[in-house]
């Protein structure tokens, strides 16, 4: 809302701004999201590390639909909207798009977790071996999808 109308942007927005200090204050705080997700998802891990609550054959069927049925499903998603007009034709917009349902899952479920104290060291375990196998399954979706929407 503020970016789309002017007098809000202005007001903000910029160097002359007389309400400046709210942009500085988000940006500030926006800065050090990423260092405490950082430092979340390592403690998230360790803790996955430490805990078997889950079994071997549960967690590879969850790794399984999450890292490779999941994005073959997008895939055919994005495909069937970009030949039905909803989606430019555009292969790098196509990739893009396919991408985000081949990533690990993310550091909000794990949040959640933790500020409902339940499922905890269920969710660190499947975010430790999701995030895992993703170093192949990314790489191997990479490739193909360089492959199918070139």
């Amino acid at each position: 809302m503020f970016g789309g109308v002017d007098l809000l942007r202005n007001l903000i927005i910029g160097e002359d701004a007389p309400l400046r200090v709210i942009q500085e204050t988000i940006q500030l705080l926006g800065e050090g999201t990423i260092p405490c997700i950082t430092i979340l998802l390592g403690g998230n891990l360790t803790q996955g590390i430490k805990s078997s609550c889950i079994e071997p054959l549960t967690l590879i069927s969850v790794v399984l639909v999450r890292l490779f049925l999941l994005p073959s499903i997008g895939l055919y998603i994005v495909r069937g909207a970009a030949s039905l007009g909803f989606l430019p034709l555009d292969p790098l917009f196509q990739y893009v798009l396919v991408m985000q349902y081949a990533m690990p899952p993310a550091m909000n479920i794990s949040t959640m977790t933790q500020l409902f104290d339940a499922g905890t060291e269920e969710a660190s375990v499947i975010t430790l071996w999701t995030y895992s196998a993703s170093t192949i399954s990314l790489t191997l979706w990479s490739t193909t999808l360089l492959y199918v929407l070139h």
